[in-house]
């Protein structure tokens, strides 16, 4: 009788281990992303066509001047 009470007791100990050990893996966690980054087009003083990325929208003008700064550069 006794050693059918201890094997009841490791399984269910087992079980209810697997079963928070599954739970905590499946519980999303963490930081979200972040949102994708927007995308700029450029029309720089030479002409020239340029995108690039930017985290905001407001950002847009200091990305474009950088990138046609580093784009008649490389020329």
């Amino acid at each position: 009788m006794k050693k059918t009470v201890r094997i009841a007791v490791v399984v269910t100990a087992f079980v209810a281990l697997s079963i928070g050990v599954s739970s905590l893996m499946a519980k999303p966690g963490g930081r979200p992303l972040p949102p994708p980054p927007v995308l700029c087009g450029c029309l720089c003083p030479d002409g020239s066509l340029i995108t690039v990325h930017a985290k905001k929208a407001n950002q847009c003008p200091r990305a474009c001047e950088s990138a046609c700064e580093a784009g008649s550069d490389t020329f």
